[in-house]
């Protein structure tokens, strides 16, 4: 006989389902502890068309696009969002999806290092996809990738103007459900991906 507690919500990662929690914020906590690293995904995702992914791709470095402004001021963490459905979100990242939270129903990646940009090109299916020229040798560009005396200063800059710049070069990308509802309990919701990513600029 089950001694679980049918007003509680239970961890549906654990084996054990000893502990109940009382309300979702604590298991969200739970899951954010004791499985920050469980990217198992979920058996309800769907396949999605190609045309649909292809169409989605184009619409993330359109908007992406428009964040690589040329401008000095524009140096720095950047971000945006897309609305996209969770089918078509797992179809493009899931071979890169680092983490997904049965709670929250989010996913979440992370791009960095050498090897980044080209690895989130072929993703997107444009190798191109994070630099914008602006011509007479004038590029901005997402930045994955620091060599280390480059960093170094880029470190120091950051200590004087106290921001917490992304300064190694780094793009997360999470997929939730957000939204809301009005006094009537109508509720108003839809999945989106946010992109934080570090914008730079250099001469070419």
């Amino acid at each position: 006989m089950s001694t679980q507690d049918s007003t509680k919500l239970y961890c549906s990662i654990c084996k054990r389902r000893a502990k109940g929690f009382k309300n979702r914020s604590g298991l969200q906590r739970h899951e954010t502890l004791k499985h920050a690293s469980y990217n198992t995904l979920p058996s309800h995702v769907r396949s999605v068309p190609n045309s649909e992914l292809s169409h989605l791709k184009k619409a993330i470095i359109k908007e992406l696009q428009k964040r690589l402004k040329n401008h000095h001021t524009a140096v720095g963490k950047q971000v945006f969002s897309i609305h996209c459905s969770e089918d078509a979100f797992v179809s493009i990242f899931k071979n890169h999806i680092t983490r997904y939270s049965p709670c929250g129903s989010s996913y979440f990646c992370s791009f960095k290092g050498e090897k980044a940009f080209e690895e989130v090109g072929k993703i997107l299916d444009d190798e191109s996809w994070g630099e914008r020229n602006y011509g007479g040798g004038q590029l901005s560009f997402v930045r994955l990738h620091m060599p280390e005396i480059e960093n170094s200063n880029y470190e120091q800059s950051a200590k004087k103007s106290k921001t917490k710049s992304l300064v190694n070069g780094e793009m997360t990308v999470q997929w939730k459900v957000t939204g809301g509802k009005d006094k009537e309990n109508h509720k108003f919701e839809a999945g989106s991906a946010q992109f934080r990513f570090f914008l730079d600029q250099c001469q070419i």
